[in-house]
């Protein structure tokens, strides 16, 4: 009897253990189960409706992210730095936010109707923040006091085109203008050879070769220096070695793998632009690598992601073993040829359907396979739900990667998003049917969520 009770024992235990989890997975709200990028979706659409937030982006100035699969953890913070703003929104009168980025920080710029809210910040953080707002005499003091600095630097003939990058706060942006207003313009310069000067947190190399990037913290005589010099000469080294580079490797580049644009990003120096490129032409050594389309290919200081079938971000010091590892995952040539000739079949099949909702791809960031998936996955759900009509003025639904966050954010700010729905294309059919449900011809009520 002894032996028989022990044996029992442990299955006893288990029975109990999945009794309880099965009452704490039937517990859980729904939104733990939703897809991130869906919620998102909806979440702006209130934010625009109900506030009058007109832009909103994910992390808008991260720039070291690291791996394709880095991304996803930023936009779970997104959504909830979004769900917390909307809650604090609602404890806060008279708000008058245009736009808003999720970001790790608190900062008030470009104005006073553009903000960046920490995503982890407490809802009585948020709720302080959001009340901390200057009088209107005080807006207007200090923007007229912007507008005059701004009379004063166009005077110089420093530059035609002068603004602040939205990194930096009111404060440093005036700081700025008042450091270049104070630079002293010989009077034989009439006018320097920028057409474009940003001030930002520092200076640092621009990505094109008449625009002048300063630090709002520089000294007039540093500025001046920075300014006096011939943009084209500046330039003109940067472009020769890139020539070279091109020339030492692009040919060999688009004979190995096929490779159309190899591009050299403006935050690394020409000798890590070098560097990247002899990392690369290593990996292309490869069989395996070479069996994969490669039709842009930026080297960068941080990150490492694959866009889509052809398109990619390559740390310039990741060694060619590691990109051969993280690449591996890319959808070889083939493969991605079936992809693409099923995606257009499957498109094929939904035109005309009865939701009233064109389904379209993402033309950027998503790869032939997640295409052809989301095309299946709509197509069951128009077979399932045989009288579901979109609401008006909706007449698009576009499939985008939602774990991409430039996708991300290009989706929640389209132009045309008062007649594209964006659906994330990795999407289960519930989640896929749960988000167009919301959308539906007489029963849309996303306001009043």
């Amino acid at each position: 009897m002894r032996v028989c009770y022990n044996s029992f024992m442990p299955i006893q235990k288990n029975l109990l253990h999945c009794t309880v989890l099965f009452l704490v997975i039937i517990c859980l709200p729904s939104f733990l189960f939703a897809n991130t990028f869906n919620q998102l979706v909806e979440q702006k659409h209130i934010l625009e409706s109900q506030f009058g937030v007109k832009t909103l982006e994910c992390f808008p100035f991260k720039k070291k992210i690291g791996f394709t699969e880095d991304q996803a953890p930023l936009i779970e913070q997104c959504l909830q730095g979004v769900s917390k703003l909307k809650k604090a929104l609602m404890e806060v009168p008279q708000t008058d936010y245009k736009e808003v980025g999720i970001s790790d920080r608190f900062l008030k710029t470009a104005g006073f109707h553009t903000i960046l809210i920490d995503w982890k910040a407490s809802s009585s953080e948020l709720v302080r923040f959001l009340n901390s707002r200057k009088s209107r005499d005080e807006q207007t003091g200090f923007l007229d006091r912007i507008r005059a600095l701004k009379r004063e630097i166009a005077q110089k003939g420093i530059v035609k085109e002068l603004y602040c990058s939205k990194e930096i706060s009111n404060g440093d942006c005036l700081t700025g203008y008042m450091n270049l207003a104070a630079v002293h313009i010989p009077p034989k310069v009439k006018r320097t050879g920028w057409h474009e000067l940003m001030i930002t947190h520092s200076s640092s190399p621009s990505d094109k070769p008449n625009k002048l990037v300063l630090g709002f913290n520089e000294s007039p005589a540093e500025m001046r220096n920075r300014i006096l010099k011939d943009p084209y000469e500046t330039w003109r080294p940067k472009r020769k070695m890139y020539e070279a580079i091109q020339e030492k490797y692009g040919k060999a580049f688009k004979d190995k793998i096929k490779l159309e644009n190899f591009i050299c990003s403006a935050d690394i120096t020409l000798e890590e632009c070098e560097k990247g490129a002899l990392n690369l032409m290593e990996a292309s050594q490869s069989t395996d690598f070479r069996m994969r389309y490669w039709g842009k290919v930026i080297l960068n200081r941080h990150n490492t992601i694959i866009e889509d079938d052809f398109n990619a971000q390559i740390r310039f010091d990741l060694p060619a073993e590691k990109i051969l590892e993280h690449f591996s995952r890319k959808t070889i040539k083939t493969k991605a040829e079936e992809n693409t000739t099923l995606a257009v079949k499957l498109e094929k099949k939904t035109k005309n359907n009865i939701t009233r909702l064109r389904a379209v791809c993402d033309l950027e960031g998503l790869t032939s396979k997640l295409c052809a998936k989301a095309f299946k996955t709509f197509i069951r759900f128009v077979k399932s739900n045989r009288d579901y009509q979109v609401a008006l003025p909706w007449d698009t639904l576009m499939f985008i990667d939602g774990a991409q966050l430039s996708r991300v954010n290009f989706a929640l700010n389209s132009k045309s998003r008062n007649t594209y729905l964006y659906i994330d294309a990795n999407s289960s059919d519930e989640q896929f049917s749960n988000y167009l449900k919301k959308f539906r011809s007489g029963s849309y009520d996303l306001k009043l969520h």
